[in-house]
């Protein structure tokens, strides 16, 4: 069995402490259990990032919500957040629902053309991209990039493709497994 660095006592901590401190993310760990939080980005310092890089506005579009966690963070932070999935999940809609959040729109659309069509459809302001890193990075960023601002999660070497996009788009800030892409920042 590995050893625990230091490094990974700090970020169980963090994450412990990112849990405890939210209401509605207890909430939800106590409605749902722990199972609602795989794979979900909300304990990795997803809010304490967009609040320092002043990531809001009014309206965001996320690509992979799954449980719809993110977007109640996100939601915080833009007046409107609008989810689109591939796979869905329909617990997101009851989480959402059992806190009292409205401001957010989840859409589970068929395919990646299917995606495109709505994404083109939507004015905003922001956008979020944690779907499927490995074949739609690229894909995700281009139809989203208008925008001007637009974060991205996975930012980490098991995921190259959104390292190397990041690498050559420039006016990038990462922090952690974040990557905040700003048109024109150097």
């Amino acid at each position: 069995m590995a050893e625990w660095s230091l490094n990974d006592e700090k970020l169980m901590y963090e994450r412990f402490w990112a849990l405890l401190n939210d209401h509605e993310l207890m909430e939800v760990f106590r409605r749902y259990g722990p199972s609602a939080f795989r794979r979900s980005s909300v304990l990795e310092g997803l809010e304490p990032f967009i609040a320092e890089q002043e990531f809001g506005g009014r309206a965001c579009v996320e690509i992979g919500t799954l449980k719809g966690l993110t977007a109640i963070i996100l939601s915080r932070y833009f007046d409107r957040v609008i989810t689109i999935d591939i796979v869905d999940d329909p617990l997101k809609h009851e989480i959402a629902a059992s806190l009292g959040i409205r401001n957010i729109e989840f859409h589970t659309v068929a395919d990646n053309a299917e995606k495109a069509r709505l994404i083109e459809s939507l004015e905003f302001d922001g956008a979020y991209v944690d779907g499927d890193h490995a074949r739609d990075t690229e894909s995700d960023f281009a139809l989203v990039r208008r925008c001007g601002r637009v974060l991205f999660h996975e930012h980490w070497p098991a995921q190259p493709a959104v390292v190397a996009l990041c690498g050559r788009l420039g006016g990038v800030v990462t922090r952690g497994k974040f990557a905040l892409w700003t048109r024109g920042a150097a």
